[in-house]
């Protein structure tokens, strides 16, 4: 899927190849601990907004998130059982804030199936 420059959703917002590469990269190390997307300023298309280093906390990721508009993000949420230990796992999540404006929402939520892919 890399080698096309984006990848179009039913929406006909362009997943933009960054966004693919930031994904791949992202689930193969542990150099970032969560990515943000957005939809470009011409809302044309996803792209990659920020990849906060693996030192970031979650009340960064939570601080980081907008009050107004939506975004999406992937996480590497870490945990521990105790019958499992230390675990780790990619969340995937799609801010939608109640401000947001309601044209944004429901571009994210259609966008939403094709970004997780």
């Amino acid at each position: 899927r890399a080698s096309f420059p984006f990848i179009m959703s039913q929406t006909g917002v362009k997943i933009d190849a960054e966004v693919i590469n930031a994904f791949n990269a992202f689930k193969m190390s542990s150099e970032h601990r969560y990515l943000y997307f957005k939809m470009s300023d011409d809302k044309k298309s996803v792209v990659l907004e920020k990849a906060a280093p693996f030192s970031s906390t979650y009340a960064d990721f939570l601080k980081d998130l907008p009050a107004n508009d939506c975004r999406y993000a992937v996480v590497n949420f870490e945990y521990t059982t105790e019958s499992d230990g230390h675990r780790s796992k990619i969340v995937f999540v799609n801010w939608s804030p109640e401000g947001a404006p309601v044209k944004s929402k429901m571009v994210y939520a259609g966008t939403k199936n094709d970004v997780r892919k």
